[in-house]
């Protein structure tokens, strides 16, 4: 499982680095320190109890304001990418403890007024958590099992000007955390932020040069994605914990309607090896496999493609469900090739967190 969750970690920085070296050395450098103060969200009656402390947290960033033409035309916006590393206390030291998060991220900026910027950050990335659930030394930590999981997050910024260099930021981040149903309990951590805090321009001033709006012109695009992961299921007093994997696909047929949006249909395939051990320990004679249509919108930032599905099954004898959300970010290796991070939810509880390669046409 170590050795999985170091590719992911790998794969993950490989993508943010490539970001990184395909911004024009002008591009000016963004710094920015950011404290933060939140809340836990009791999405689950197994976590209620857990749910009555407030977490802290501080962010270091480092990023790139891309203000060249080419970034420009990928949206009609101005925009940054970059990463950032976020500590968060969940002031329960005793059963919950402190995550520590490696983030990478995309962030347009939507509105641009004299001094102020406003703008919507999307960022994956990888979180070891120093307090897990332990059945005999901590078995009321029912949010993590596994040091290693994966942090998403989408927030709001607003930045006012005070000077050449520095600008104040203001915050509201909503996180989730999970190991993507690696191994049970899996059920997450939901947990809104907010804070103030300071972005700081080591070039200077910047200066955001005036262009006009390219023509929107509409395009059908085509996608297939294959995914997989690693899933435990834990013994019992009859059987020992074992190791399983869960993949498919999903295929998409869509149409940009904008410039940063578009929509699409597909349909979703799931050959669930956790299941297929939980049929087989029950000794029933269901299918484990899972056949679902989509519906998406995608949320699409040059060579990012932000993607929210709404799922309907059409095909699940084992444990039948109506809906599930899935939420991917996937980003342009090259051409006609994609790769990024995919998580199932049911609801606010996360399912499954895969890694996605694919293919567009």
């Amino acid at each position: 499982m170590i050795r999985n969750q170091f590719l992911i970690l790998l794969f993950l920085t490989i993508i943010f680095l490539n970001v990184r070296g395909q911004v024009e050395p002008k591009n000016p450098v963004n710094l920015a320190l950011k404290p933060q103060y939140g809340i836990i969200l009791p999405h689950s009656s197994k976590v209620e109890h857990l749910t009555y402390s407030n977490p802290v947290g501080l962010e270091l960033e480092y990023s790139w304001l891309l203000l060249k033409d080419k970034n420009w035309q990928q949206c009609n916006c101005y925009s940054k990418a970059g990463m950032s590393f976020l500590y968060v206390n969940y002031d329960n030291p005793e059963i919950v403890g402190s995550s520590y998060n490696l983030i990478g991220f995309a962030e347009p900026f939507f509105i641009r007024y004299r001094r102020f910027l406003f703008s919507v950050r999307i960022g994956f990335g990888v979180s070891y958590l120093d307090k897990i659930y332990d059945s005999a030394d901590n078995p009321e930590n029912t949010f993590f099992s596994t040091h290693i999981s994966f942090i998403a997050h989408v927030d709001l910024n607003a930045y006012y000007q005070i000077s050449n260099k520095y600008s104040l930021m203001s915050y509201a981040k909503y996180n989730h955390i999970s190991n993507g149903g690696v191994k049970q309990p899996n059920y997450g951590m939901n947990f809104p932020m907010f804070g103030l805090g300071l972005s700081y321009y080591p070039s200077g001033k910047v200066v955001f040069p005036d262009r006009e709006k390219q023509e929107f012109v509409g395009e059908y695009f085509f996608n297939i994605y294959t995914f997989g992961m690693i899933k435990k299921i834990k013994e019992n007093e009859y059987f020992p914990e074992k190791t399983t994997y869960v993949f498919g696909f999903y295929s998409l047929a869509g149409r940009t309607i904008s410039k940063v949006n578009g929509f699409s249909i597909g349909v979703e395939y799931i050959n669930d090896g956790g299941a297929k051990e939980e049929i087989s320990r029950k000794e029933l004679t269901l299918d484990h496999q899972k056949v679902s249509g989509l519906i998406g919108h995608h949320l699409l930032f040059g060579k990012f493609d932000f993607s929210q599905y709404w799922g309907t099954y059409i095909y699940a004898p084992y444990k039948p469900m109506n809906f599930y959300q899935r939420y991917s970010l996937s980003y342009s290796l090259g051409s006609h090739v994609l790769g990024g991070v995919t998580l199932k939810a049911h609801g606010d509880v996360a399912d499954s967190f895969h890694i996605l390669f694919g293919l567009s046409f």
